[in-house]
């Protein structure tokens, strides 16, 4: 073969290795750069710690839902079933732990997201309601991490009702599931979660009365009240010589097994605009209307609890509360 025709040959191959050669890099380059930050979070999901295998893997859990929608009363009597699924991993979540949840019946049960975990759940309604749309009205059941002692919520234990709806999102309270929706929960009881498994009933309790401002008492005018009373009266009484700041909301908590619970809060607590001032060495009365909760309170041993601001030094202020017992019989 002549030189030239050699030479022209080898030229050719070069630049077509030359070509490929670039075609092949960028797509290499394009691939990896773009998988990279997929790859460095597999990695780091797959480097990250495992979460701890819970002692506690399976338990069963009796419960009793009474409940009325549309006239017609519904009898639940039941049993949760809570299972340990093993361990999983994702991007959003990365190392997590699974959970399983049923009923022995086989009856439905409907998972829900609620904050940062699913929770279980049995429907009420689900339908289409005029000018609303779409709506899913759930009694709360509780979930796993609940009822296993894996995780302690705050505030928080089964019975609640949630609606979700394109207008609609959220605990719901029991007058506005009745008036709006002639729903209303008779009867309900729960099994109590087991504890030891990473965290302990008796130890994470708190009395929110070790918040309590010194040197103010709050008592009622009337220690014993009906289920239909509307509103308690207290009187505050500060022997101080600071001047407290208080608002108007306030949460109702109920003593069960000698413990204070939270049946009836609001979703926030924070100070608004409707400011009320307790001046030093002074006594007020104050109204609650515990009707914004409900209107026919259960029997038993409550408490109302308010946040108050107690000055410190200037413009500093700690947060405390104010407690004041009554009884509904």
């Amino acid at each position: 073969m002549p030189k030239i025709y050699e030479h022209k040959r080898r030229k050719f191959l070069k630049s077509l290795f030359i070509i490929l050669g670039t075609i092949f890099g960028g797509i290499f380059f394009f691939v990896f750069f773009t998988a990279l930050p997929w790859i460095l979070l597999a990695l780091g999901i797959t480097l990250s710690p495992n979460p701890p295998t819970p002692k506690i893997t399976h338990g069963e859990f009796p419960f009793h839902l009474v409940y009325e929608a549309d006239g017609k009363q519904y009898t639940i009597d039941d049993t949760i079933i809570c299972d340990y699924g093993g361990k999983g991993a994702d991007e959003g979540r990365g190392k997590y732990i699974k959970w399983e949840e049923r009923l022995s019946s086989g009856n439905k049960i409907t998972s829900f997201l609620f904050n940062e975990d699913y929770q279980y759940g049995i429907k009420l309604f689900d339908g289409v309601i005029q000018s609303q749309g779409s709506t899913t009205i759930i009694c709360d059941i509780g979930n796993p991490e609940y009822y296993l002692g894996y995780k302690k919520y705050k505030d928080y234990s089964p019975g609640r009702v949630n609606i979700s709806s394109p207008i609609a999102n959220g605990i719901i309270s029991e007058d506005e599931l009745w008036n709006k929706y002639k729903i209303k929960i008779i009867e309900e009881k729960f099994s109590e979660p087991k504890v030891g498994n990473s965290i302990s009933a008796e130890t994470a309790y708190k009395d929110v009365a070790e918040l309590v401002a010194k040197g103010v008492m709050v008592t009622p005018q009337e220690y014993s009240y009906s289920p239909g009373t509307k509103q308690i009266v207290f009187r505050w009484k500060n022997d101080t010589d600071k001047q407290l700041t208080s608002e108007q909301s306030f949460y109702i908590q109920k003593k069960v097994d000698d413990k204070w619970q939270d049946v009836y809060r609001e979703k926030s607590v924070s100070f608004s605009r409707e400011e009320i001032t307790i001046t030093p060495n002074t006594e007020m009365l104050h109204t609650y209307d515990i009707s914004k909760y409900t209107n026919n309170i259960p029997a038993g041993n409550y408490r109302v609890v308010s946040p108050v601001l107690v000055p410190v030094k200037e413009k500093t202020f700690e947060a405390h509360v104010l407690c004041g017992e009554f009884t509904i019989n």
